[in-house]
């Protein structure tokens, strides 16, 4: 663990009212493994408590948290899947968009299209985002990892949803950069705001990485990650699954710890209590009125 100094920001910050969405709130277009939709009430109080005008998030994944939260003047979202941030760029994009929602406009939900998505060769830019979004609705948890793609039956929103999707995401993603860079980079670019406030959302601790992922998480990049927090000048959030091993390596950070129902993948069955870490390095208050609901 590095033994440099701890950059604990002072003062201290209320959660302020109970989780309302935000006037641009809108649904991630992607599902994605860990995703956070279930946690937004929880996570967003904490964002909200610490007024910034630049955001970054170093491991957007599906982007629950950024589409949920009120989007501020400097937005950087990252992820080291290049194929998912190719889809976040076509997205963005009003002419790819279009040209990706017309495209998924006839699709279907099935195994055996499912199948044929998967074999399929992209030719360019836009053949690879209609690929990876339409195995990211389809597949398990929206998994994009290549041995792991297999159809869900009825999991997802179907084909004649995403159009709304795509369009809601496509307006909130003006003027939102999108990189695909190791994660050190984002934490260490010059600000361009006032204040700079980052969430992070790494793969766990103890995740299975090797079904979810193309680019695995190893026991190396959880210490570096750690090592640049500590040094960190701006503040940030970050959720971890809540083990022994995070809660020494983050002792001497504050440590939240939060508890939320959600779905198990691909089941419309009960819900589970998931159990997280929240950690930062500003103090945060009044949490009383976001506990479990």
């Amino acid at each position: 663990m590095s033994t440099s100094k701890n950059m604990m920001l002072e003062g201290v910050y209320k959660a302020g009212s109970v989780y309302s969405k935000s006037a641009d709130h809108t649904q991630s277009p992607f599902r994605y493994p860990g995703g956070k939709f279930y946690a937004l009430k929880y996570i967003i109080p904490f964002l909200n408590a610490y007024p910034h005008d630049e955001y970054r998030e170093p491991f957007v994944g599906g982007g629950s948290v950024f589409f949920g939260k009120p989007k501020v003047q400097f937005n950087w979202l990252n992820d080291l899947e290049g194929d998912l941030v190719e889809t976040y760029k076509a997205i963005k994009s009003k002419s790819r968009s279009e040209k990706l929602i017309n495209r998924i406009s006839d699709e279907i939900a099935s195994r055996e299209r499912h199948s044929e998505i998967k074999s399929y060769k992209p030719l360019n830019a836009d053949d690879l985002a209609f690929k990876i979004y339409y195995l990211n609705r389809t597949s398990y948890s929206g998994i994009i990892h290549k041995p792991a793609w297999g159809y869900a039956v009825g999991a997802s929103s179907p084909p004649e949803n995403w159009h709304r999707f795509i369009r809601g995401a496509n307006k909130k993603l003006t003027n939102v950069d999108l990189t695909s860079l190791d994660f050190t980079e984002v934490l260490t670019a010059p600000a361009r705001g006032k204040r700079v406030l980052m969430y992070l959302d790494p793969p766990y601790f103890l995740a299975d990485q090797k079904r979810a992922y193309t680019k695995s998480f190893k026991i190396e990049d959880h210490l570096r990650l750690e090592k640049m927090l500590r040094n960190l000048e701006h503040a940030f959030l970050l959720s971890y699954d809540d083990c022994p091993q995070i809660r020494e390596l983050y002792s001497w950070a504050h440590i939240y710890e939060q508890s939320w129902f959600y779905n198990t993948a691909n089941s419309s069955g009960p819900r589970k209590i998931g159990k997280e870490l929240f950690i930062t390095n500003y103090r945060v208050e009044h949490l009383e009125q976001i506990k479990l609901i």
